[in-house]
């Protein structure tokens, strides 16, 4: 990509309503050029074109530290703040220039303050409020000062008075907008964490922190889509702890649990991350290997075989040996997600009815 930061979204979002802003800075100078066609611009065409040659230089200064990135430099990379103050300043100046038209100007003013509503807390919307109405004031004394022409200076403080109470309630609108938007965006992103948290609850086996049985289903779905397109294979092995029943009789369920909590973590690590390995009901287990046919699938069960059962546990079960019998299928084109659980099952039990402890290839349909 020609500009790399523009491959962030929140960067994205941010030249975008800097250009935007660059749009309000052009309609001020359509604005001040109408003024100077008309005589109500006190500048010749050359001090117009100086004037508002500095202020554009300024105005793409900010777009380009966004595309170069050079903006997460800043404290706020929105730059909103900066923004609105060099605004402030050009508007201002220009305010000087005008003869009786300033609360024109003014009024094109509140564009900048909108700008800001979303963006910033209440002590910068003070201090760009401040800036306008400082800036103007300085434009009055100013225009008294030098005599440029002749005015009513009661109503220009009326108007400044006016003004400063208008960007005064503007600030403190403007902040509770802003304050209400940081509500909204950690309410949804606490709304956000909620629900994958309830998400995880849902497709996940409390006692030993595998993938359930529903989600165990819905990731078998998306495999068989894949292979069903062509080009893609996956296997099953259904695996089940032998004689678990005494286990839970001669020791309890408690003991129970820790052997099915520590033969999962066990099993768990013995596949890979793209794999599901999900509890799917007692001491059943499934285990859905992503892009592995069936040789690749007897290599992982033998493994899981021995795995589990050098398996040695503690706290009062010293001397306990777990053994797997596993059920391996091969998905076939064609087949249901059902049928090949029924292949998977069928051969589970025939490795049961030939001794426990080993594994066994489901017969094709």
């Amino acid at each position: 990509m020609l500009f790399p930061a523009m491959e962030d979204p929140k960067q994205a979002l941010r030249l975008r309503r800097t250009l935007l802003a660059i749009a309000g800075g052009a309609v001020h100078t359509c604005l001040c050029w109408v003024f100077l066609k008309w005589n109500f611009f006190r500048a010749t065409p050359q001090e117009f074109f100086g004037m508002f040659s500095l202020f554009w230089l300024v105005h793409l200064s900010f777009p380009v530290l966004i595309i170069s990135g050079l903006n997460k430099r800043f404290k706020d990379p929105s730059l909103t703040l900066y923004q609105m103050a060099w605004a402030t300043i050009c508007i201002m100046i220009t305010v000087y220039f005008i003869y009786d038209l300033r609360m024109v100007v003014l009024m094109y003013y509140l564009l900048v303050m909108i700008f800001g509503a979303f963006r910033l807390r209440l002590k910068a919307f003070l201090i760009i409020s401040a800036m306008a109405i400082v800036g103007y004031g300085l434009v009055i004394f100013a225009i008294v000062y030098n005599q440029v022409e002749i005015l009513n200076l009661r109503v220009e403080y009326i108007q400044w008075l006016c003004f400063s109470v208008v960007m005064t309630t503007f600030a403190l609108m403007g902040s509770s907008l802003s304050a209400l938007r940081r509500k909204y965006r950690k309410q949804r992103g606490l709304l956000s964490e909620a629900m994958e948290k309830i998400s995880h609850l849902v497709e996940t086996d409390e006692l030993t922190g595998l993938w359930n049985r529903r989600h165990a289903m819905s990731f078998l779905n998306r495999q068989k889509a894949l292979a069903d397109r062509g080009g893609y294979c996956f296997a099953i092995c259904f695996l089940d702890l032998d004689h678990f029943k005494e286990v839970n009789d001669r020791y309890g369920h408690h003991a129970g649990d820790l052997v099915l909590q520590k033969t999962s973590q066990e099993m768990t690590r013995q596949l890979r991350e793209i794999d599901c390995l999900a509890r799917f009901g007692g001491e059943e287990f499934l285990a859905v290997l992503a892009q592995a046919d069936q040789s690749a699938a007897v290599v992982v069960g033998q493994r899981l075989v021995e795995k589990v059962r050098s398996l040695e546990f503690s706290e009062g079960l010293s001397g306990l040996k777990v053994t797997l019998s596993i059920g391996i299928a091969e998905f076939i084109p064609g087949e249901t997600v059902d049928q090949l659980l029924h292949r998977a099952d069928q051969a589970m039990y025939r490795a049961k009815n030939l001794g426990r402890n080993q594994m066994v290839v489901a017969k094709a349909l």
